[in-house]
């Protein structure tokens, strides 16, 4: 019965709150060479969106966000982007488009900040492998990516850098252990086809 009940969405609703609080053990969970590939397909992502105004241009750097109703709208847009890449099979651009997503979120709404910077710490720690996954990412697509992607995947999104305005309540995002104690690493790879954003 509870499975029917979860299939009919009647479960336990999951919180914005600890749904990124998951999310953020996830990329926690990941090597920094994912977070790498992570990044620099979120970069893509970000760009491809702004560039085709579904986002406003330099989102992350303007301190300014679009009014909470069309927000809201390009949130709910973006998360059908990354069922689709789900669907798709493309894992890494579903994971990708969600910390775009997620990070619209943390920016969107104050209370969830902390967990932003959370997100952003994790994705820093893939910066020194963007240019690798950028430069494989494009010999696989046999085609370069915007050069903005290039300028731009070192941008923290204003208001979300790690450190910046921490608080206890940031550093108590659970990590997944595996039984010996170390943290679970998880692999991700560069998505076969390109995005189609």
């Amino acid at each position: 019965m509870d499975q029917l009940k979860k299939a009919f969405g009647f479960g336990p609703k999951i919180t914005a709150e600890d749904e990124i609080r998951q999310f953020v053990e996830g990329l926690r969970s990941m090597t920094d060479e994912d977070m790498g590939i992570i990044l620099a397909v979120a970069t893509v992502v970000r760009v491809n969106l702004e560039d085709q105004n579904h986002l406003p241009v330099g989102v992350y750097a303007n301190a300014q966000l679009p009014a909470p109703q069309i927000l809201m709208k390009k949130m709910v847009d973006l998360a059908k982007v990354a069922r689709h890449f789900d669907r798709l099979g493309q894992t890494t651009d579903a994971v990708a488009a969600v910390a775009v997503l997620n990070t619209l979120r943390c920016l969107n709404t104050a209370e969830l900040r902390h967990l932003g910077r959370g997100i952003w710490a994790e994705l820093a720690r893939g910066t020194p492998y963007v240019e690798n996954a950028l430069a494989e990412g494009e010999r696989n697509r046999d085609d370069p990516f915007p050069k903005r992607v290039w300028k731009e995947y070192k941008i923290i999104p204003s208001g979300l850098e790690p450190g910046k305005g921490a608080s206890k309540t940031s550093s108590k995002i659970p990590t997944s252990k595996s039984e010996d104690g170390n943290p679970v690493k998880k692999a991700a790879t560069w998505p076969k086809s390109p995005p189609n954003s």
